[in-house]
């Protein structure tokens, strides 16, 4: 089931009102504009105007899913990257926990949570923005200024639809993701925590664990698993 409307508070709300409903797997809800988008961290919002990106929210059963489910929002960001470069032809990194991004810029932003015996996963790429305005806290892009294309948000839709549930039933995708991670086997800094104001690890990130947790060599030879943070971009 695919439900569109014009403008709504959150797509999250939204979905989150179906939910006693049982929804089938793959339910999504998408928007024209958000007036109350929100991002993983609490007080950062996601805006844009109307019309210019892909605004939904994904339910699936989390009896579906044969995964460890912390490990969802780095699935839900394979699922748009692989999306991304099928209908585009956009090579696209995810950058642990929760963002994707095309050449160090961030073309789209994901943020989950378990509701009841569901996940409930918000997604939002830029689709047809030419510029960025100053309240985005870093560089941004989209599949217009990556391809020149003018996507066609529906069929967009329906291809993630379609890839998230090819691989709710297994673990495979996990092998391809670490391909795809951003800055896999480089020195990174994450802050371990909240993600403002964290402890600084710094270290080699080796790959993403069962649990999503980010694996890093510490200059010990020690590997960190770090299960909450944010990954700092330079």
């Amino acid at each position: 089931m695919i439900i569109h409307m014009e403008t709504v508070s959150s797509t999250m709300d939204i979905a989150r009102s179906l939910i006693p409903q049982n929804p089938e797997d793959g339910t999504a809800v998408y928007a024209d504009y958000q007036e109350k988008g929100r991002g993983r961290v609490e007080g950062r919002r996601w805006v844009c105007p109307k019309g210019e990106s892909l605004l939904a929210t994904f339910l699936f059963k989390t009896g579906s899913i044969a995964f460890p489910l912390p490990a969802f929002p780095l699935y839900a960001g394979y699922v748009t990257a692989q999306c991304l470069k099928k209908l585009y032809g956009i090579e696209c990194q995810v950058k642990w926990p929760n963002d994707v991004l095309v050449n160090g810029a961030k073309i789209a932003g994901i943020y989950c949570e378990c509701i009841d015996s569901y996940i409930s996963c918000g997604i939002g790429i830029n689709l047809m923005q030419t510029e960025f305005g100053s309240s985005y806290r870093r560089n941004a892009t989209s599949v217009k200024m990556v391809t020149g294309l003018m996507p066609d948000r529906e069929e967009l839709l329906k291809k993630m639809i379609e890839n998230f549930i090819l691989n709710l039933k297994n673990f495979s995708w996990i092998k391809d993701f670490q391909n795809i991670l951003y800055k896999i086997n480089g020195k990174i800094t994450v802050l371990e925590g909240l993600a403002d104001s964290g402890t600084a690890v710094t270290g080699i990130l080796s790959g993403i664990g069962q649990y999503g947790q980010m694996l890093v060599r510490l200059p010990d030879g020690t590997v960190k698993e770090i299960f909450t943070g944010e990954l700092q971009v330079e």
